[in-house]
This record gives structure tokens, C-alpha cells and sequence, in this order.
């Protein structure tokens, strides 16, 4: 009887595990879009509207964020799966320094491109409570999707609903 209780609660406590680790489901957006326009690392200002014709997916991150961290490297093998000429990926930081994030970069030898929110008025725009967050929007400049919570975003539901906004935007071009 006692090794059936172990077993039993060794299965509940897996069960339980896999519940945490399933990734949050990519919601429909349902509003209109926010708009954002910041400088990035380079002094360059980036304004979401002049990349219409493009999939976009905006990620609210910071370097204190574990999930954010954790959850980096995927956006960089999703942006090697499906290329640059397909999908920008815009890595919005809530509220660092310049200093701090080029030297988190620097040292995890992150390569996105990052725009800086120093004021937090990108964050409060688009809602983003909580870190990380992320909006996919399509070629119309229109976002479709939004998440809280780390994911892999190269694979899986994530990148079946990237390569869907690429396909329209391939497919509408013809």
C-alpha cells in the first residue's frame, strides 16, 4: 500500500511539473495596435509602422527577467529558421540603460535587435505588465497574437504561427 502512495504521489508531482513547464497559449489580439516607435542600441530611431509588409514579433524583455533570459536564444534560432527578409524581430528593453543592456548583449552574445524604452511608455502601451511579453503582428502592421510567459519560439505553436503570418505575406504578394 505505501509504494502505491509513492507511486501515486510521484505521478501527481510529474503531472503537476509538466503543467508548469507547458508553455502559455498564443492569444488572438483583439485590439488595435499600439504604436511604437523608439531608438535602438545603435541611435537609430525604429518606428513599427515603417515596417508594414513585414511580420513583426515585439518581445518585452529586461535583464533582471529569468524567463526573458532563458527565452532569448529561441527568438535568435526562430529568426535563423524563418530569415530576416521574412520577420523582424524587435527586442524592446523595459526601462535599462543603454549600458546595461549592451553589456548583457555583449556577454550572452545576443545579436537581436533591441530598441530601448527608457520611460516605459512603449511597456505601458501596449500593456505589457508582465516580462516577458510578446505581440506577433502581421505584414498590415495589424497584431494578431500576443503572450505572457517564456516560450521556444523555435517550434512548436510559436513558429507554426510565424511561418502562418509569413505564408500570408508571402501569398499576398503574388
Amino acid at each position: 500500500m505505501m509504494q502505491l502512495r509513492r507511486a501515486l504521489a510521484a505521478l501527481l508531482a510529474s503531472a503537476a511539473l509538466l503543467a508548469v513547464a507547458a508553455e502559455p497559449p498564443l492569444r488572438p489580439w483583439t485590439k488595435a495596435t499600439p504604436p511604437l516607435a523608439l531608438r535602438d542600441l545603435a541611435g537609430h530611431d525604429v518606428d513599427l509602422a515603417s515596417l508594414r509588409g513585414h511580420v513583426v514579433l515585439v518581445n518585452f524583455w529586461a535583464t533582471w527577467c529569468g524567463p526573458c533570459i532563458a527565452e532569448m536564444p529561441s527568438l535568435e534560432r526562430l529568426l535563423a529558421k524563418v530569415g530576416a527578409d521574412a520577420l523582424h524581430v524587435l527586442a524592446v528593453n523595459d526601462g535599462e540603460s543603454h549600458q546595461k543592456v549592451e553589456a548583457y548583449l555583449r556577454k550572452a552574445g545576443i545579436s537581436l535587435h533591441v530598441l530601448l524604452d527608457p520611460d516605459k511608455r512603449a511597456v505601458e502601451d501596449w500593456g505589457a505588465k508582465g516580462l516577458p511579453m510578446s505581440f506577433l503582428v502581421d505584414r498590415s502592421g495589424r497584431v494578431r497574437y500576443w503572450v505572457f510567459g517564456e516560450r521556444d519560439w523555435s517550434g512548436g505553436e510559436s513558429l507554426a504561427a510565424v511561418e502562418k503570418l509569413v505564408a500570408e505575406a508571402a501569398g499576398a504578394g503574388r
